[in-house]
């Protein structure tokens, strides 16, 4: 269980506080991970780690939201019948013709 007191500021003058519950075996692991990877204590190593770990992931989130917002895009421009323009249509016919006697020309 992790207990917020305050919020986190973006002056880093401001702090806030947060008290987590865990296993004894739990705590002699990550004591262990902060002390091999020379962090100067458990609470450095969790607040690094874990605010890593958030900002992957929120990242990820934002990168699933933006891919699924266009798709949704995608489709609803897909979905809407195109006017062709009558110089499209010309150069189509000017160019399908074009192909037509290349190939028979062969």
């Amino acid at each position: 269980m992790i207990k917020w007191h305050g919020e986190m500021s973006k002056d880093e003058k401001n702090t806030a506080r947060f008290d987590a519950r865990m296993t004894e075996n739990q705590k002699r692991l990550l004591e262990e991970a902060a002390r091999v990877k020379g962090y100067k204590n458990l609470s450095e190593y969790i607040v690094t780690t874990m605010v890593s770990d958030a900002t992957q992931a929120i990242d990820a989130y934002k990168k699933v939201q933006y891919t699924l917002a266009d798709k949704e895009k995608v489709m609803e421009v897909l979905s809407k019948p195109v006017e062709l323009s009558l110089s499209f249509l010309s150069a189509s016919d000017r160019r399908s013709k074009k192909l037509k006697n290349e190939v028979s020309d062969r």
